[in-house]
């Protein structure tokens, strides 16, 4: 148990370290902006599968090769943007507003026509431009169109940002006090916005497929051409430059798709686009998008340890691919922009982080195994050559495939002890289910017990007194517990003791073990001997006794035969308490102590007074009870008393003692008898062995029956002075008042 917390403690710390290594590598994407150029490559396929959504409110006048030919070549002079805006000035073709894409920074003859056309009724917006302060390289300064343009026409700046990958994607809606461009024209045109409520964060914006695009005129049609100029009622005019002689292009999203460049007037109308759409996409702050992402990266950390390999790697695609899905959808109608990249790649590269941790705690694992396995039975692994292997695993992998083998076999060995065992074991689990049985039970019996089969079952297949298999299974001591039952087998009734046990099998298992001991022969045997017991106590007996009844006892010669019948029933009753003392349990009753140590004394009285032995019970107790078979203890307490007899001198007395009563700590009560008499090494024999034959039992008998008794017996016997045996028995006080 210890070594699986050291194994789970060290696949936490593992768990811990990917952990600790993810989130690092996640914060890392995110706050460095690392994935960006890969969250681009992403946005830029959700913007091209999301199609063309542009307004057919925008036009573009352009300044295309045709109009440059025709019109004068670059740049072209003001007074063509004079009669632009001349024609426009009719209730049939007036724009809602008109930007122009050209910056308008050197002065010319015509600013002044062009500035009284601004004044009169359009709304015109004109780009200005930045360049770098020389006072302070970092700042931006403010370059404005040719006055007095610049103070007639609404202003806004025209920058646009570029990614790292030198693609536009965004741009900033306020660089210091300036709108954008694009901005300004919707403000001009709607009448009902403020540019100067639009945030200066950086905004990204839908890039309408240039090859779909805008509709575009050309600016000589637009100025020569009635039926070009109605198109431009009611829209918003953007005049800027398409001819790609000019270098007025750059790169966009859909710049690798068509093979070619977008020209920035095209880019300003997709600005304007999502403008009115009210499109404009609002891009996750780092701190969001770390959050978004760190609920399902946990949620994939956990997947780790608590799924297989091939399950945890499924459900990190799937939320690679939900992350996808999610993207795109917030992308599509929220017009809501996080990156799903630093996901994907914390996704696809905690996987073969973590298979690296873990394989590296599998290792250390099998190493561990693999030193534990050479200190176990070191002279019985087996010692075959094995082919050497350069790969760590494999070499460990080779001492694991010994170890099991070795397992396997001592497996092996000890299924065929318990197969081989002379009487049937069955062992269930605790559910009662059958998880073994050995070659012994199917040789007894013919019922088939396949694994599984409950334990109730088998009182049905083997024929088991119902009664008494479910109370002895029921035990619930820990001790074993057996029972004596027949049972019908292949050859024949047999009898069975039926033990029981509850074993504690390795991780908290438990089992129940039954094993049925055949004792038919031993049953046989008890039966003999008890009919032998029978056939000395009562069928021998019985011809003793009436030949002595018969003999008369005036003839000297009739006087021996008696003496000889008279000990041949002596020895058969010392042979029959003899056979007795060693049952294995007693037929006990309760019985007053003063009447077993009086019927003592009686059978002995005869001896003591042939001897002038004075036999006196001092007894300090009364009303006290035993649990005895009165014959066995009775004839124990006689053959003290004649030992006592036998070597105690003439004219000295015996004494008899019932001490005190004792209670111990087991709440049990106790008695102690003193038996104590003069030792002395002559003594008159003569008539005690006239007398006291039969009594020959021996001090076995006497310790057989105390111990049977739950007592204890001691001695102290010196060769002169005084000899004391003292005999400790429970009892309890008798409930008569005294």
């Amino acid at each position: 148990m210890n070594a699986h917390r050291q194994r789970k403690a060290r696949l936490r710390r593992e768990w811990t370290f990917t952990t600790v290594v993810a989130l690092g590598l996640l914060a890392l994407l995110i706050f460095a902006d690392m994935a960006r150029p890969l969250g681009n490559v992403v946005y830029d396929h959700f913007m091209r599968w999301e199609g063309f959504r542009s307004t057919q409110t925008i036009v573009i006048v352009a300044i295309d090769d045709r109009s440059l030919q025709e019109l004068g070549g670059w740049p072209l002079k003001r007074a063509e943007y004079v009669k632009l805006l001349d024609r426009l000035d009719d209730s049939c073709c007036r724009p809602k507003a008109v930007g122009f894409d050209l910056l308008l920074l050197d002065k010319t003859i015509d600013d002044a026509a062009l500035t009284e056309q601004v004044k009169r009724q359009f709304n015109v917006v004109l780009p200005l431009a930045f360049k770098v302060n020389e006072a302070n390289p970092s700042a931006l300064q403010a370059t404005l169109p040719v006055s007095p343009l610049a103070e007639v026409a609404t202003l806004g700046h025209i920058n646009l940002s570029f990614d790292t990958d030198g693609v536009i994607r965004g741009f900033q809606p306020n660089i210091q006090t300036w709108p954008h461009f694009s901005l300004a024209v919707h403000a001009k045109g709607a009448q009902a916005i403020e540019t100067s409520k639009h945030d200066s964060d950086y905004r990204r914006f839908r890039m309408v497929d240039p090859r779909v695009g805008f509709p575009v005129i050309s600016l000589t049609d637009a100025i020569h051409s009635n039926i070009s100029r109605t198109l431009l009622k009611d829209k918003y005019v953007l005049i800027g430059v398409t001819a790609p002689s000019l270098g007025d292009r750059y790169p966009t999203l859909h710049s690798g798709k068509n093979n070619a460049s977008t020209p920035g007037v095209a880019i300003l109308a997709s600005v304007l686009n999502a403008s009115i759409n009210h499109t404009l996409i609002d891009e996750a702050s780092p701190w969001i998008t770390f959050g978004l992402t760190l609920v399902p990266l946990l949620l994939m950390l956990q997947s780790l340890v608590m799924l297989s390999p091939r399950e945890s790697l499924g459900l990190a695609l799937v939320m690679v691919f939900g992350s996808l899905l999610g993207s795109y959808l917030l992308l599509t109608f929220m017009d809501y922009w996080v990156d799903p990249t630093p996901f994907m790649l914390i996704a696809l590269s905690i996987q073969p982080l973590w298979a690296w941790r873990r394989l590296e705690a599998i290792v250390h694992l099998i190493q561990g195994k693999a030193a534990d396995f050479r200190e176990l039975h070191p002279l019985e692994r087996n010692n075959a050559p094995t082919h050497p292997s350069r790969e760590v695993v494999l070499q460990h992998a080779k001492l694991l495939d010994h170890a099991v083998a070795s397992a396997r076999s001592e497996l092996d060995f000890l299924s065929s002890i318990v197969d081989e065992m002379p009487e049937v074991v069955l062992i269930f689990d605790a559910n009662d289910a059958l998880l073994l049985s050995n070659q012994k039970t199917q040789q007894l019996f013919d019922a088939e017990l396949s694994h599984g089969c409950h334990l109730m079952a088998l009182t049905n297949l083997l024929n088991f007194p119902a009664d008494t298999f479910e109370n002895l299974i029921n035990q619930t001591e820990n001790s074993p517990q057996q029972v004596l039952i027949p049972l019908a087998t292949k050859l024949g009734t047999r009898d069975f003791v039926l033990k029981t046990a509850s074993l504690n099998a390795p991780l908290g298992r438990s089992l129940r073990l039954l094993l049925l001991m055949d004792i038919t022969e031993l049953r046989q045997s008890q039966k003999q001997r008890d009919r032998a017991l029978q056939l000395l106590s009562h069928d021998m007996r019985t011809p003793v006794a009436s030949i002595l009844s018969l003999l008369p006892s005036q003839d000297r010669s009739n006087e021996k035969i008696t003496q000889h019948a008279q000990s041949l029933l002596q020895m058969m009753d010392d042979f029959i308490l003899t056979i007795s003392s060693e049952a294995t349990q007693y037929k006990v009753q309760s019985e007053s102590l003063d009447n077993l140590i009086n019927d003592s004394l009686e059978q002995v009285a005869d001896l003591a007074h042939a001897k002038n032995i004075c036999l006196s019970d001092e007894s300090h107790t009364s009303h006290l009870f035993v649990m005895a078979n009165t014959r066995l203890l009775v004839r124990a307490f006689v053959n003290l008393l004649f030992n006592a007899i036998k070597f105690s001198p003439s004219q000295s007395t015996i004494q008899i003692q019932s001490l005190h009563v004792e209670s111990s700590e087991t709440s049990s009560t106790q008695v102690t008898l003193v038996l104590s008499n003069l030792v002395s090494a002559v003594c008159s024999e003569i008539d005690i062995t006239q007398t006291l034959q039969g009594f020959g039992l021996g001090l076995d008998f006497v310790d057989t029956v105390i111990h049977k008794h739950q007592g204890t017996i001691e001695r102290h016997i010196p060769a002169h002075g005084v000899a004391t045996v003292v005999i400790t028995l429970p009892c309890e006080i008798s409930q008569i008042a005294l």
